[in-house]
């Protein structure tokens, strides 16, 4: 066979997201992700998140502590709400999951490879959070919602 016949693309490199104090309108999400890698972070104020699990049946499940209330809806998606004294905490490690995140005081560390749409807040620029994708310097979130960002660097290597 040619060389080039064997070309292959690699899988992507993984990247990372970092998102501090994130704050949007009500209804609107700070954070849409959808990613192959593990997410953890915390809603310290008011909000919630929602994981949808393409695979519900494997070893990997999220976790939540602090939140104030819980809903299944189906196999695949769960939902869980902030806005105690205490911060909904979260963590989803390995496996594939999308994530969306309401609220505000928003802070979360992602690692692998996906896609993200972020939002802030139109009104107080200074005060939206901000968010490091894939090592760049801190900037702060967008007054609407982004276009889908790359969490990760696809990678192409011939054999």
């Amino acid at each position: 066979m040619p060389a080039a016949a064997l070309a292959v693309y690699k899988a992507p490199g993984d990247g990372t997201l970092v998102v501090q104090n994130g704050n949007a309108p009500l209804g609107t999400p700070v954070v849409t992700l959808v990613i192959r890698g593990a997410v953890i972070g915390q809603i310290s104020g008011s909000g919630r998140i929602v994981v949808e699990d393409p695979t519900p049946g494997d070893q990997y499940s999220p976790e939540v502590t602090g939140s104030i209330w819980h809903k299944d809806v189906g196999d695949a998606i769960q939902k869980w709400g902030a806005g105690g004294d205490v911060p909904l905490r979260f963590r989803a490690v390995s496996g594939s999951y999308k994530i969306t995140i309401y609220g505000s005081g928003i802070d979360l560390v992602a690692s692998g490879f996906g896609n993200v749409i972020l939002a802030g807040s139109p009104d107080l620029p200074t005060h939206d959070g901000t968010f490091s994708l894939n090592g760049r310097a801190p900037l702060s979130l967008p007054a609407t919602p982004s276009k889908a960002l790359i969490v990760g660097v696809p990678t192409a290597t011939t054999g």
